[in-house]
């Protein structure tokens, strides 16, 4: 498969372009500066200059791929301009050029935002973009994990369409599972018309898949 994987520069993007390519797919991965390309192209992934918030750069990155993957995030005051526009730009671009797979990496609790105690902003500004990927007519798969760590991946997660408040404690996944789960979505057509959030769990990444 030919993947497109915006986001590709950081800390899930990059594990997920390494996971992809290791399970055989082709992957372009979306950069913002030339000195990124490096790093990718290192690894066996082709590159392409492009920007989520900048609309005209998306349809010639995109074009000639199966599936397209938003794993882009934002810190401080750029959560709408990024999280929420630029999710909604490369899922038009997505359309207009006539693809039909699209993966959204959201966040937990991003589909009750206003149950939120912090990151108010930046749920709502999720919820959003995911509405819109949902109305979008679209092969998608929204993905909500839990609080991100840097703890080795483990290849075991849970899912819910959503975690319960006693269950709080405990709600964290690794960014490698992280980026497991985006790369096992793109082979489990199951996960098509789907949101749903995982933490880390004790059922291996595609078996969890395919019970979502």
């Amino acid at each position: 498969m030919q993947v497109f994987i915006a986001g590709a520069t950081g800390q899930v993007g990059r594990k997920a372009v390494e996971k992809a390519i290791d399970a055989g797919h082709a992957v372009t991965g979306m950069v913002r500066r030339e000195e990124d390309r490096g790093d990718l192209e290192a690894i066996g992934a082709k590159t392409y200059m492009a920007d989520v918030t900048e609309p005209g750069t998306l349809d010639r990155a995109i074009a000639g791929h199966d599936a397209v993957v938003f794993a882009v995030g934002s810190q401080g005051e750029a959560v709408e301009a990024v999280d929420r526009d630029g999710a909604i730009n490369l899922c038009d671009a997505t359309k207009r050029v006539g693809i039909d797979r699209f993966v959204l990496l959201s966040s937990i609790g991003a589909g009750h935002p206003e149950d939120a105690d912090q990151l108010e902003d930046y749920l709502h500004a999720k919820h959003e973009a995911d509405e819109y990927v949902m109305q979008s007519g679209l092969d998608w798969t929204i993905l909500r994990p839990g609080t991100l760590t840097d703890e080795q991946g483990k290849g075991q997660i849970r899912t819910k369409a959503r975690f319960d408040r006693e269950d709080a404690e405990g709600l964290e996944v690794s960014r490698a599972d992280v980026a497991g789960v985006i790369v096992g979505t793109l082979d489990e057509p199951r996960t098509i018309g789907a949101s749903f959030e995982f933490v880390e769990g004790g059922t291996e990444i595609q078996e969890a898949l395919a019970q979502v």
